[in-house]
């Protein structure tokens, strides 16, 4: 579906429903049958209003499955378009998703962060800039770690009606993060290698921090295939490459 396409589609989208129910880590309903070990290269692009790319940039997903621990390992290295790239590994339980930790690396150093997960907790300890924190924020049992959010997203039980809330830990929001997404349908998109693909399509949104976007998430393996995240008057559009 061509960008031009999308940005009316997402204009015209009802705002997300509030009371949804809360989808926890743990949940049978998740797919984890789809998580398997995998290395996805990601374009990120961010354009104004009428498509004028401003800049663009990478992230390598690798996903990797530890049986003896139980523990599936998702890593996240970004390539900023200033030169400087950011680094991220989130490790949780495989049987459930919640977060066991988290560690993030900057190169130059701008940002250093460790998260140690507890069922109602989470320990950060983080330096921005030579500033460091070493703080204990609570939570409510059942949350995942916002770094794992789009992963997430991609293993939900999307069907017709589908709508949840999933909490997230974000360290920036002081802990507490919820979440929404939403069902909207399904569509046939071209992947990067050429040839369509079968998606579903869901919106997804935190009313106090990113506006409703759209994703297409692969039925057959819960990749997200491409986003679509207004912000302000641009719009983020990651795509798998």
């Amino acid at each position: 579906m061509d960008r031009f396409i999308l940005i009316p589609l997402l204009l015209l989208l009802t705002h997300l429903v509030h009371g949804q129910s809360v989808l926890k880590a743990g949940d049978p309903a998740i797919r984890y049958d789809l998580i398997k070990p995998s290395v996805s290269l990601y374009k990120i692009a961010t354009t104004d209003s009428a498509g004028k790319v401003l800049s663009e940039f990478t992230c390598r997903h690798t996903v990797s499955v530890n049986t003896a621990k139980g523990w599936v390992i998702l890593t996240q290295n970004y390539q900023l378009p200033d030169g400087r790239s950011l680094l991220d590994s989130t490790i949780a339980n495989i049987s459930s998703l919640a977060p066991v930790r988290m560690r993030m690396v900057t190169t130059p150093h701008f940002m250093n962060m460790n998260l140690d997960f507890q069922t109602s907790s989470v320990h950060a300890i983080a330096d921005k800039g030579g500033k460091k924190t070493d703080t204990l924020h609570s939570m409510e049992a059942g949350y995942f770690d916002s770094n794992l959010l789009e992963y997430v997203f991609g293993l939900l039980p999307y069907k017709k009606g589908f709508q949840a809330t999933l909490n997230a830990y974000t360290f920036e929001r002081n802990g507490m993060d919820p979440w929404q997404v939403e069902y909207v349908g399904e569509d046939m998109i071209t992947a990067a290698g050429g040839g369509l693909v079968s998606c579903y399509v869901a919106k997804s949104g935190n009313a106090g921090n990113a506006p409703d976007g759209l994703m297409w998430i692969e039925k057959a393996t819960g990749k997200v295939i491409k986003r679509v995240v207004p912000m302000g008057k641009m719009y983020y559009i990651i795509t798998k490459v």
